[in-house]
């Protein structure tokens, strides 16, 4: 689906099914593990947890824009060499990939801070991917696991139980991304 469509249907109906988002995971998948045999290179992929049948809705293009610019920023600033760069725009959700040069352990703090800065960071979902297909964890660098955007609690532990309703989770979203111009930035904050 090009850009356009998407833009165009932020009004209609963009629900997904199950299997669309089945569908999509196996698409990110393969396309992680196509970039790593083509690069031999840790992938950054990079998504935003929108929970519900509905991943693309007001606010969530330029969030997500600004989530890849922030992703290009902090590979920049550490001077990591990036090999290759792409997105899909779909109504199960945007997507970003880059194969990076840099170990992975690395990138991970990296993207951490990035997903840990700011409250909208909260919702980017920035994986790292080892060369051998693993994924690496937010332990392995030291961090604390992601937490629950209602209640503070391990985020696992919230999804799991289903703690909170989607339509909660979504309101407290669409609150968050209504306030984005007045989130502190913590880049912004340092100079």
């Amino acid at each position: 689906m090009i850009w356009e469509d998407v833009k165009m249907d932020l009004a209609g109906n963009n629900e997904v099914t199950l299997e669309e988002m089945l569908d999509a995971r196996e698409r990110r998948v393969f396309l992680q593990n196509s970039l790593i045999q083509t690069y031999n290179k840790p992938i950054i992929s990079f998504t935003l947890n929108i929970p519900g049948p509905v991943k693309v809705f007001d606010k969530i293009p330029e969030t997500f824009e600004e989530g890849v610019r922030k992703i290009r920023q902090a590979l920049c600033d550490s001077a990591i060499t990036v090999y290759h760069e792409s997105e899909v725009r779909e109504k199960t959700g945007y997507e970003a990939f880059f194969a990076a040069d840099a170990s992975p352990l690395v990138l991970k703090c990296l993207m951490s801070e990035l997903e840990d800065g700011t409250s909208v960071g909260r919702l980017y979902d920035i994986d790292i991917i080892r060369q051998d297909g693993c994924k690496v964890s937010r332990e392995e660098t030291g961090r604390p696991c992601r937490t629950c955007l209602i209640c503070g609690r391990p985020a696992h532990e919230c999804s799991r139980s289903r703690r909170h309703s989607v339509e909660e989770l979504v309101m407290h979203i669409e609150k968050l991304l209504g306030n984005t111009s007045k989130v502190p930035d913590n880049d912004r904050m340092k100079e």
